[in-house]
């Protein structure tokens, strides 16, 4: 995290590093700008990544699992003792999140992004050459 202010001129700022943040950020990359990216939170990949949509889509695919083997027992398919392991659910869900989050963090490497973890608090001067 950086603390204070930072000033030097680049051409594109990208505040927020979830889907439409780093999806920006990338584009810009990939078309020869150099761009900075502030992030608060210590990954990228926002809300939908860290919270919402990936966790929840990573248990909904353990549940319809857990549901398949209930709904095998018709066909004959017997799976004696099924149970769940909430602590190992877990941690099977903060590893994908993880590896997800550190594509995110190489692809910015590699496009040449210098990522920021801290707030931006301040507009920046713009600065056109005509």
């Amino acid at each position: 995290m950086v603390v204070g202010e930072i000033e030097r001129a680049v051409q594109v700022v990208v505040i927020g590093g979830g889907p439409g943040g780093y999806a920006a950020a990338f584009r810009a990359a990939d078309l020869g700008m150099e761009v900075v990216l502030v992030e608060s939170a210590e990954a990228l990949g926002g809300e939908c990544l860290h919270h919402g949509c990936i966790p929840s889509k990573a248990l909904l695919t353990a549940t319809h699992l857990l549901d398949q083997i209930t709904d095998a027992q018709v066909m004959g398919i017997h799976a004696e003792q099924v149970s769940v392991d909430p602590e190992a659910l877990s941690k099977w869900k903060d590893e994908i999140l993880n590896q997800l989050a550190k594509g995110l963090q190489q692809l910015a490497q590699r496009r040449g992004i210098e990522v920021i973890h801290g707030k931006a608090q301040r507009l920046f001067h713009l600065a056109v050459d005509l």
